[in-house]
């Protein structure tokens, strides 16, 4: 379910670079995103609610409670994803029987966490929601496999986060396109259009991207509940909230930093060997793939860290080092795999704050001025 969402979320974000025009945006595959994206926020409230059970359960009252919250906000993220997902289905496409890769995967997150909410094991989509819900001693049969329960949510929550932003953004480069259509019946008399279809108006864009933004808003705020969850039982999901901070932050840094009329920051002075801050406590890819695969010996432990921060060091003091005007490729590329993804944002979890030039893209290198022609 994991690699399903990363999936899902490097598609979304991907695709955010790709042209919206056909068949980059269909009905269908907007359709599909909207339910899948209903379905899964469904199923994480169920989840949640399982494991908010089972910490009770296990006494852990304080995780118990993180939990409870963020099983009401899965709860009105679903409310507001099915808002989307019936407003999505008022509009058409020039073209309407495409189905993209993210609508896939979407549909796959939907799937998988549906299959470890409910206790059917061959739950499928069609099989609907009037099934028993996996029991919260099934789904986390002993305390220390809650933070395993908790990534895996925390992954399709943030999953969820990704999609309602790349989705508006779709539906908004669509529609300027023309690409988003509506019944020409369901136009006021003063559209005189002899054809079924029409460009769909202004105010029924404006209408579709508020629902995407309220999923959007519920999404983030349902994310937040889980990350609060994810803290409080060490869940391996925590990259996730670190990542999230680090690209925050750059942004709003960027921001402030090219407000007109803002003087120049000083040079930062040089970093002392002793003025690092700590690592995050939180394996890098290779202790965690060491960790999975049943290996406990210390000594292998030990170096699989080392690499992970020797990697680490690497692909952070190479970042800091490019020049503004040497190519280098956007984060989208940087993120061709999951492989590639739990590197990066390892990096981002260190605390370094060097580490937030994998996240910027380079400033484009300045054009000389055209030299004025000779006069004859």
């Amino acid at each position: 379910m994991t690699s399903t969402a990363e999936r899902a979320r490097h598609l979304a974000w991907a695709s955010a670079y790709r042209a919206s025009r056909p068949p980059g945006v269909s009905a269908m595959s907007l359709r599909k995103v909207a339910d899948a994206g209903t379905v899964t926020s469904h199923h994480c409230h169920l989840l949640l609610h399982a494991l908010a059970a089972r910490s009770a359960q296990a006494g852990l009252t304080e995780v118990s409670g993180h939990l409870s919250a963020a099983a009401d906000a899965a709860a009105h993220a679903r409310d507001r994803w099915l808002h989307a997902a019936r407003a999505v289905r008022r509009i058409t496409t020039d073209t309407p029987a495409y189905l993209s890769a993210v609508a896939g995967e979407a549909s796959d997150l939907a799937l998988w966490t549906g299959r470890l909410a409910y206790a059917d094991p061959a739950w499928t989509l069609a099989s609907g929601p009037a099934h028993p819900a996996r029991p919260p001693d099934s789904l986390a049969p002993q305390p220390h496999d809650l933070p395993l329960a908790v990534a895996a949510v925390h992954q399709a929550c943030h999953t969820l986060t990704s999609l309602t932003h790349t989705e508006q953004d779709r539906i908004r480069t669509a529609a300027q396109a023309g690409c988003i259509l509506v019944p020409t019946q369901s136009l006021p008399d003063t559209y005189d259009i002899p054809h079924p279809f029409a460009r769909a108006p202004h105010d029924r864009i404006d209408l579709l991207l508020a629902q995407y933004a309220d999923a959007g808003q519920a999404s983030r705020q349902a994310t937040a509940a889980v990350e609060e969850a994810a803290e409080a039982t060490g869940a391996p999901s925590r990259v996730l909230t670190a990542a999230r901070a680090a690209a925050t932050g750059a942004s709003r840094q960027a921001s402030h930093d090219h407000a007109p009329g803002r003087p120049a920051a000083p040079a930062s002075r040089p970093r002392a060997a002793d003025d690092r801050p700590e690592p995050a406590d939180r394996p890098g890819p290779v202790e965690h793939t060491l960790r999975r695969l049943g290996i406990t010996r210390p000594g292998l432990l030990s170096r699989g860290a080392d690499i992970d921060r020797a990697g680490e060091r690497l692909i952070i003091d190479a970042a800091a080092d490019l020049e503004p005007s040497q190519h280098r490729p956007s984060a989208v590329e940087l993120n061709t795999s999951a492989g590639t993804t739990a590197l990066i944002n390892h990096a981002l979890a260190s605390g370094d704050p060097r580490a937030t030039a994998l996240l910027r893209r380079p400033d484009p290198p300045s054009r000389e001025p055209p030299e004025p022609e000779a006069e004859p």
